[in-house]
């Protein structure tokens, strides 16, 4: 079992504390409260069946329910566990006041107490009940008990239950255009903000006919959503304390569908207007004519004077001061600023949501109005993939992330792709986005046909610029681009012209860093713009790896840019820059590694290419074959590196001698023979001074091959002395290590002439000792957890979410939950997200909902599990992901936290 430090420091941000218990406890009071809401919701729709004449709402009950000749007061109980007279106790005493005030006539009709609660009575309960003083005018109403009054909603077991009830009932309201579920959302929000005060806490018969006529009209205007809503990410609230707000995007970003699906859970009324239909001169007048229809009576609309336009609006803006109005104008790309500054200005106390496209004078639209333009973002991945999925197209996270990018993830894109992937590519959504980035897709897309009309309205300069900045694929500072737009033609000038003119219509987009990029939707369509000679587009190419090899030895080696800069040496042919990089433990850490085999492979079957060159490619292409355990590919690329060797024996110098003799040793790993194994680690060490970096590098491998041939206690006693040799060549003790932080380690060692490599390989000796002792099944300390520092600090990322996804099982395994939700969510997905690490995203956020379900949060574990089963994976993860879901269905029916 392994030891956990009291404080564990590991890429620790901030020092707020998550407490899962109190998750649980938040998570079932907002339960209860929901209970009590909708059976609050229940008792509305049964209002004018029961006869009723008030029902008011968190007074001296929950509920209580004005009937002709009575009076019930209503106290709803949710719990996880049979009813106990503890829980009954306080209303049942404290019903004597109530009892005593109808007594002296202060207030009218019978009383009653029924306690509505989702569980049957304890038998101490059961007992008390049947006792022969039991007040009479108090009932216990659970779901195994009938209503003491036919009237009266049912108590239900759960929520799903209670929603179920309903959503049938509201079915009987005679209004068929209004969805039943929807009607329920709507009562219990109108109940939530009752519960606040408004309306002295009261439904009265007027208000709830009020009530149901409010909805029906609200929805009508409303255009009908053509699919099942999927949210897009990280939505903003349809109505905030902001006066006007403009909301943009091209047309397909989802405006009108995030509008509708928003008022139908929105608890204030709403009014929709779409000024597609008229012309610009004509939208006053018509909502002007739309909000006398909804909010003005016979006598009001009589009033008014004889005026059109915004004479008209501003005149029945007159009647409605005092009553909230809230619109949704649509399409207002279409009206000028200063008509649209003009209706704002006739509405002065009515919230308005603008929703619109991008335009050129969208800066002095926000200006004037003091606002700040907002825009949707998108959906996420996991909506892509469910998407996907649903099309019959599912797609690994890469696949996913590149749709994305080629979409922005506006939902009509998306599902136009999708139907495309579905019919012209045999379902094959990878090969679909490889047509669409390479602009040989023969199908027509919506994407193209809604943006070429805005790129063909832009002057040349700024099509060239736009093109520049999708050759790119990644943000540009504005003396890059312009460095770039001189092979291009395009002077300083031309450029910043361009520049404006793309951010008028949304095209532009800028980082928090003040960099430079392209609407991701825009990109694929931009590249047709892109200077078409083939000298030119060549020059272009060795232009931006310069610029961007330059950034990244500046310190400015983003994953993205690293990405980039290493397509364009392939697709350059520099081989030169390519293969020492390739040859470095950094490269194979990257998602983008494999991606260069065929380049790799081109240069390993030139002959005639530099025999170090050939080397450094096999020795690239044997590596990938063992991270990615083909035994048999990694068994023809060492003989070939081996052939290569005798040939040129003379050329190679230490560095070939160790790369040649770790694969030659993970070969026989494979073979499981030991004895040429340690025979292959011995020549090699021959030919290497003492104590050297290349011994302690080829003394690793020889410990990481004993490991893979399942020789660990060999593997384990070599770990232990390169960690020990390692910590001497760092200058550093255990104490030095043992509760520090990563920063604080980072300045320990800032003093000296310290190589990261050595950290990084420092991690790999107390990663692997760990996997050793596991294996034995014998403690190995604190040896994971400065792994994982070790490899923070060498920035390894990969190496790092791997070995914290083994920290987290020994958390879980040691029952604090807390620190391995902590390690998930401040360290591994952040890294896993932002070093676009798609294969371990996958798997952490797969280990992350078990180890919420450990915690008792089934509803989160459920809803991200079942998320990961839209991507297209390997077979084996598939396999890991449905053991995951089963292990959580079992977590489940051990505990199920219910309401406290």
């Amino acid at each position: 079992m392994p030891e956990i430090p009291e404080s564990f420091h590991a890429d620790v941000h901030g020092d707020t504390v998550i407490d899962a218990d109190q998750l649980v406890r938040i998570t079932s009071l907002h339960r209860g409260f929901l209970y009590q809401h909708l059976y609050a919701a229940a008792c509305l729709l049964r209002f004018t069946t029961a006869g009723m004449h008030r029902l008011l709402v968190e007074r001296d009950e929950d509920l209580e329910a004005v009937l002709p000749g009575r009076h019930l007061y209503l106290q709803v109980k949710t719990r996880s566990r049979p009813l106990q007279w503890g829980d009954v106790s306080g209303a049942v005493d404290g019903f004597a006041a109530v009892r005593a005030r109808h007594s002296q006539g202060k207030r009218a009709g019978q009383p009653q107490l029924v306690i509505v609660a989702n569980v049957p009575p304890g038998p101490q309960l059961a007992a008390k009940m049947e006792a022969a003083d039991w007040p009479g005018d108090v009932t216990v109403l659970t779901p195994q008990a009938a209503a003491p009054e036919e009237w009266l909603p049912p108590a239900w077991s759960d929520l799903e239950e209670g929603i179920a009830w309903c959503t049938r009932e509201a079915a009987q309201v005679p209004f068929s255009s209004l969805a039943p579920l929807t009607l329920v959302w709507k009562l219990a929000a109108r109940v939530v903000y009752a519960c606040t005060g408004h309306g002295d806490q009261a439904f009265t018969a007027d208000t709830v006919e009020d009530l149901h006529e409010q909805f029906v009209k609200e929805l009508q205007a409303f255009p009908v959503l053509a699919h099942d809503y999927l949210p897009q990410a990280d939505e903003p609230d349809l109505l905030t304390d902001d006066r006007v707000r403009l909301i943009t995007g091209f047309s397909g970003a989802g405006k009108t569908a995030w509008a509708a699906h928003a008022a139908q859970h929105c608890p204030e009324p709403l009014t929709y207007f779409d000024t597609a239909a008229l012309a610009a001169d004509a939208v006053a007048g018509g909502l002007a004519r739309e909000l006398a229809g909804r909010y003005l009576d016979a006598e009001q609309r009589t009033a008014l004077p004889h005026a059109s336009g915004l004479d008209l609006l501003r005149a029945v803006h007159q009647h409605l001061t005092g009553t909230p109005v809230a619109v949704v104008l649509d399409n207002v790309h279409r009206l000028s600023a200063a008509e649209l500054r003009q209706i704002t200005q006739a509405l002065p106390t009515a919230r308005l949501v603008l929703l619109g496209q991008p335009r050129p004078d969208q800066t002095t639209l926000t200006a004037h109005l003091s606002i700040t333009g907002e825009s949707l973002n998108g959906w996420n991945a996991d909506r892509v993939a469910q998407v996907l999925a649903d099309a019959g197209a599912p797609a690994d996270a890469a696949t996913v992330t590149r749709l994305i990018t080629l979409t922005g993830g506006l939902p009509l894109y998306v599902r136009n792709a999708a139907l495309l992937a579905q019919s012209h590519y045999a379902h094959d959504t990878a090969r679909m986005c490889q047509a669409l980035t390479d602009r040989q897709h023969t199908a027509p897309t919506a994407q193209d046909l809604i943006l070429e009309e805005t790129f063909e309205g832009l002057a040349p300069h700024a099509q060239t610029t736009a093109s520049l900045l999708a050759l790119a694929e990644i943000p540009l500072a504005e003396d890059e681009l312009s460095r770039l737009a001189q092979d291009a033609g395009l002077g300083p000038k031309d450029c910043a012209r361009g520049l404006r003119a793309l951010g008028g219509f949304g095209i532009l987009q800028r980082t928090g860093d003040g960099l430079t990029t392209l609407h991701d939707a825009t990109r694929a369509l931009a590249t047709d713009y892109i200077p078409h000679h083939a000298d030119t587009q060549h020059q272009l190419d060795l232009t931006l790896s310069a610029i961007l090899h330059d950034s990244l030895t500046s310190g400015s080696a983003s994953p993205r840019r690293l990405a980039r800069w290493a397509r364009l040496l392939a697709r350059t042919e520099q081989t030169d820059q390519l293969l020492p990089f390739a040859s470095h433990d950094y490269f194979f850490d990257q998602p983008f590694a494999v991606d260069f085999k065929p380049t790799l492979q081109m240069v390993a079957d030139d002959h005639a290419a530099r025999p170090i060159d050939r080397f450094d490619a096999l020795n690239a292409l044997a590596t990938l074959a063992l991270d990615a355990d083909d035994a048999a590919a990694h068994k023809q690329l060492t003989g070939e590196l081996t052939a290569l060797a005798d040939t040129h024996h003379g050329d190679w110098e230490i560095r070939e001698t160790v790369v040649l003799a770790g694969h030659q040793m993970h070969q026989h790993a494979y073979d499981r023979d030991t004895k040429a194994l340690n025979a292959s680690y011995l020549a090699a060490c021959a030919a290497l001074p003492k104590n050297s970096a290349a011994r302690r590098i080829l003394r690793y491998n020889q410990a990481k091959s004993l490991y893979q041939a399942e020789r660990y206690t060999q593997a384990d006693t070599i770990a232990l002395n390169l960690v020990e040799t390692y910590m001497a060549h760092l200058g550093l003790e255990a104490d030095d290590i043992v509760g520090a932080s990563v920063e604080q380690l980072a300045a320990r060692l800032s003093g000296a002439d310290t190589d990261l490599d050595d950290c990084k390989r420092l991690a790999d000796c107390l990663a692997l000792r760990a996997r050793c002792r596991r294996q034995l099944d014998q403690p190995f300390g604190l040896a994971s957890l400065h792994a994982l520092k070790f490899y923070q600090l060498a920035q390894a990322w990969r190496h790092f979410v791997t070995i914290g996804q083994d920290i987290v099982d020994d958390f879980v395994e040691l029952g604090d939950l807390h620190q391995a939700i902590k390690l998930l969510d401040d360290a591994l997905l952040p890294a896993a997200q932002q070093q676009a690490l798609a294969d371990l995203l996958l798997a952490v956020r797969a280990q992350r909902a078990v180890v919420l379900a450990h915690a008792g949060d089934f509803a989160t574990a459920r809803t991200e599990i079942n998320s990961l089963l839209n991507y297209h994976v390997s077979p084996r993860q598939a396999q890991e992901i449905n053991n995951q879901r089963n292990l959580i269905e079992q977590l489940a029916r051990l505990e199920r936290p219910g309401p406290g």
